[in-house]
């Protein structure tokens, strides 16, 4: 008989399973005067949940190698917010976290992965 199921149970009812908690040392969001400014930050390859706090609004992405952010297409994080962010392993086992601030204003960036 065929395997029908496209999702296991979790994915398709949306629910995550809690891993370790690791904090990472916090990252500085470049200013947005270039987008070389932004940062990358490597994940573990257990990572299936990224945490994140930002002192000041960033543009992110998630890539398979550095890649700057794209502040016409890249997501948004407002300042002063927690976010807890799927990490989109379809990328493959290399991950990497690029983020940097939507405004000249530099500011830390928490993370801790899950």
């Amino acid at each position: 008989m065929a395997d029908l199921h496209k999702y296991s149970v979790q994915e398709a009812v949306n629910a995550t399973v809690g891993g370790s908690w690791t904090v990472s040392s916090a990252g500085t969001a470049g200013s947005s005067a270039s987008v070389n400014n932004t940062s990358h930050k490597l994940l573990a390859k257990s990572t299936s949940t990224l945490g994140v706090y930002s002192a000041v609004e960033i543009y992110y992405n998630f890539t398979s190698s550095e890649t700057n952010v794209n502040d016409s297409n890249d997501l948004l994080i407002p300042a002063n917010t927690q976010f807890f962010i799927t990490v989109p392993r379809g990328l493959g086992s290399t991950i990497y976290f690029n983020f940097n601030s939507t405004s000249t204003t530099t500011g830390a960036v928490r993370m801790v992965e899950i």
